[in-house]
């Protein structure tokens, strides 16, 4: 295995994008979500994919090694995206989870160099989710000019995201809990993103790029929903299924998770063998 090696991307604003190379063979972006950071989000499944690619992971924008402005964008992290891929500057896969999927949609008809793409449930819905949502944002920001961080992330699980009073527990026990405490600064913002974001279906429907679509068995209803529109409009889109998982697989069935990957992407022997993967 190569030795990691840390890149530093200037993206269009001047802000410094964070990118950790490793790895051999063809190359792989990862993009994560909301409340992580890139080592944090993709650590169980590196080692496994460092063996198939050449790995690019990112840390988005106000996060680990990456840097931040004092206003935000969408447009800004489409641009910080674009950035990373034409540094990368060679055909590329590009596997995006989460929030880290609502930027690469964003950025979908600038992403020439993408020979595929892996969307693991993007929360892109129909319809703008405003009204009780606004309240949730509020109430987030409130708690972020206090500088209180675990009230924010505490918010964003319990009313955003609907986490169960056990679930909440079993985060702030977890490992994550430090890496969401980090990260607490960016999720008023990523939530006004995915409540109000409107992505026109006929930019869906234009897209050429060969598209997979992650899916957890357990996940949520709203992203189920969610899956079912954009991939009902993305032209020959694949649902894979992640049996028995929800939203984090590539932590809580990490050997799934790489499976369906190579699977998708042709990186293990039995890629052709697609009829269990359709949900």
């Amino acid at each position: 295995m190569t030795t990691p090696e840390r890149l530093a991307v200037t993206s269009r604003d001047g802000v410094s994008i964070s990118v950790e190379k490793s790895g051999s063979g063809p190359a792989l972006l990862l993009v994560h979500g909301s409340m992580v950071d890139g080592a944090t989000s993709w650590a169980a499944v590196l080692p496994a994919l460092r063996e198939h690619f050449t790995t690019y992971v990112m840390d988005r924008r106000g996060r680990a090694g990456s840097g931040d402005a004092p206003d935000y964008s969408l447009a800004a992290e489409v641009s910080d995206l674009i950035a990373v891929v034409d540094t990368i500057g060679e055909s590329l896969k590009l596997l995006a989870h989460s929030y880290g999927g609502v930027v690469t949609v964003a950025a979908l008809d600038r992403l020439q160099r993408v020979s595929q793409l892996i969307l693991y449930e993007p929360p892109i819905f129909e319809r703008r989710r405003e009204g009780k949502a606004e309240a949730i944002r509020e109430r987030m920001e409130e708690a972020l000019r206090a500088g209180d961080r675990e009230q924010i992330v505490t918010i964003f699980l319990r009313e955003q995201i609907g986490a169960p009073p056990e679930a909440l527990a079993g985060m702030k026990a977890s490992p994550l809990w430090p890496s969401a405490l980090a990260a607490a600064h960016t999720l008023p913002r990523e939530i006004q993103v995915v409540n109000t974001l409107r992505v026109p279906a006929e930019k869906l429907k234009q897209c050429t790029i060969p598209t997979a679509m992650f899916v957890g068995t357990t996940s949520s209803a709203d992203l189920q929903e969610s899956l079912q529109w954009v991939s009902g409009l993305i032209p020959s889109c694949r649902v894979v299924a992640l049996e028995g998982q929800g939203h984090v697989a590539m932590m809580s069935a990490p050997d799934l998770f790489v499976s369906k990957l190579l699977q998708v992407t042709g990186g293990a022997a039995n890629a052709a063998s697609s009829t269990s993967l359709t949900y």
